[in-house]
This record gives C-alpha cells, structure tokens and sequence, in this order.
C-alpha cells in the first residue's frame, strides 16, 4: 500500500511545530534541574521579580480616582495612625476593584519595600502584612512598635502611574512628667507639694508609687505624708505628693514611677538659713548663687526682684571706673554699703 505524501509546505509547519517544542521541553528539563538544585529554604523563597523598585519617596499622595472598575485607594484609609510603644501598631489601607493588581508596603524614609501582596521582603519580622479573603482591607502589622518607627509609610498599587497613599505613624512611648521641672528648692518649714502626670499613655495607670532616695514613700514614716491618685476622662493619671513642715532631712531624691510608663524624678532642696522666706519660693523670686566650703554649704542671695540691685551695681561700676579719685572712691563705697544694708534690712 502506498503511503500518501505530504505537501511540502506541510512538512515544513509539523517541522517548526516539533522544533518549537524540544525548545520548550529542553527550556523545562532545564528549570526543573536548576530548581532541584537549590536548597528547599531557597525553594520557599517567594518570586521577587515582580516586586516594585521606587526610585524615590512619592512626596504627595495619589490614591486614583473613584471608580466603578479600576483599582483605586478608598478616601476612608487613614492618613494619621497613632500606636503606642510595646504593643502592635496596625497601618489600614482600603482598596478597592484590585484586580490582578497587587498591594505594596514600602517605608518612606529609606524607600524600603516591606511587603508586597502577601509576602514580607525585609529581615525585620516585626513586619507583616494581614488581608483576609474577599476583603478590600491591607494592613501592615507591626509588632513591639518603638518612637524610631514614627514616620511615614506607603501603601502602593502597581498601576501606573503608580497609584499611592501616604500614611503617618506616631509611635508614643507612656511617661511621666513631674510638672515641677528637675530640680526644686524651698524654706525650711514649707509645704513640699510634686505633682506627677503620666502622659501618653493607651490606659491610666493601675498603681503609681512615690518613692524618696530609692525608698519608697509609702512605707517611709514621715509625719503629714499625702499621696493622692485619681484620673480624669482622658485617662491621664495624675499623682500628688503632698509634705507639710519639710525639714532639711527631707531634701534629695524623688522619683515619681508609674506602673506602664517611664519613671520620672526631682530633686529637692530644703534650705535653712537666716532669712528662709528669701529663698526660691514659687511666690517671691530671688538671686540664688551657691557657695561652698570645707565645712558647711551655704547660699548668699539677694532678696527682692532683679530691678532692686540695679543701683549696687551702677555703684560698683562706677567705683571700679577710672580715672581713681580716692574722695569719690571713699563716697561711692559708702553709698555702696549704705544701699546693702538697706536691701538687707528691707
């Protein structure tokens, strides 16, 4: 039986068809024993050829338009998001018609991708990125949040142009504030009143404890002690230490620590000396100016405003102003003298 014969012309078509696919088969064995080579942890690796490379921050956002088909970053999505140091921070980003298009993360400051889709592309695991099934909703998570992740981020679609949204993280870190500043120096026999506030912080605090050179107040027996602790509607804690009659032997360290925020602390100075009430009070100030020796420490002050030393000094200038005339010298220094005693007296 005789065999048909092919045209040429459809020879040639089943030839290239054949050749194209050894190409495809000789394409395939090589992938497949390029891939068995690597490592299985290599193998887990996700494809990052798709992933975005920015070759800069985007200074504004682009979220696209509203739409009922294309891809677009809903007007909901927050653009200022606050966490608090310690706990897990949550950055939203609502977008809607996605389609084939993927969702990136990428840190503004050092143009960073951190996640693309569902895959995490940088070695700090306290990145990740969270989308449930049929939601519109991409929120990068980030664990044990510190003030030096304040910034801002970026949630991407690959569009292009590039459609962007530019979110603000504020990291708070809680801590207390003594509101009387670092340092505090009062008469012998006045109150001692330290205010604490905590600040910043998600929840008012469960205890606050005072504590006096590392000692705490509460079990330090000293007569007309008053701690007081409340918290008003914005959750800021707020404690009073109250101390009638203080005497030298209560000066030094007050620390004022919180149980969920940094420990605050203040010392306190309380003098004795010949005129107390002209010591640096909250009510009269005065010119404090410390002078030490081997056996005792003392302070020389002025008491009165600033504007009531002004003639002492116009007096000692001109004393020390030459020409020296030893009549007007002897005049000067006894006006000099005549005006201290005053200011001492009065």
């Amino acid at each position: 039986m005789a065999v048909p014969r092919l045209p040429a012309p459809l020879i040639l078509l089943l030839w290239a068809v054949r050749a194209s696919d050894g190409q495809a088969d000789n394409r395939t064995e090589g992938m497949v024993l390029e891939t068995s080579a690597l490592t299985p942890q290599a193998q887990l690796m996700p494809d990052i050829s798709h992933a975005p490379e920015p070759l800069e921050a985007h200074e504004e956002s682009y979220p696209g338009r509203v739409s009922a088909t294309d891809p677009y970053i809903d007007p909901a999505t927050a653009t200022k998001v606050r966490a608090y140091a310690g706990t897990t921070a949550f950055i939203p980003c609502i977008v809607n018609n996605l389609g084939q298009r993927s969702v990136s993360w990428v840190r503004h400051h050092d143009i960073h991708v951190l996640t693309v889709g569902r895959f995490t592309f940088t070695n700090d695991d306290r990145f990740e990125v969270h989308h449930d099934d049929g939601s519109n909703e991409w929120l990068l998570r980030l664990r044990s949040p510190t003030t030096n992740d304040s910034g801002t981020y970026e949630c991407q679609i690959n569009t292009k142009p590039t459609i962007t949204q530019l979110i603000n993280l504020v990291v708070l870190e809680p801590r207390a504030v003594i509101t009387a500043g670092q340092e505090l120096y009062l008469d012998r026999g006045s109150t001692l009143r330290l205010t604490c506030q905590v600040l910043d912080a998600p929840n008012p605090s469960e205890f606050l404890l005072w504590y006096h050179e590392q000692k705490q107040v509460a079990n330090y027996e000293v007569e007309k002690v008053e701690v007081s602790v409340g918290a008003d509607d914005n959750g800021t804690t707020t404690s009073t230490l109250t101390l009638e009659d203080a005497q030298v032997h209560n000066s030094g360290l007050y620390t004022c620590s919180p149980s969920n925020a940094k420990p605050a602390s203040i010392r306190v100075h309380v003098l004795s000396g010949e005129h107390p009430a002209a010591m640096q009070t909250n009510s009269s100030p005065c010119l404090l100016c410390p002078r030490t020796s081997s056996s005792s420490f003392s302070y020389v002050y002025w008491r009165g405003n600033l504007s009531s030393i002004l003639p002492f000094f116009t007096l000692l200038l001109a004393l020390l102003t030459p020409p020296f005339r030893p009549p007007q010298q002897a005049l000067l220094l006894a006006l000099l003298i005549s005006s201290a005693a005053l200011q001492r007296a009065s």
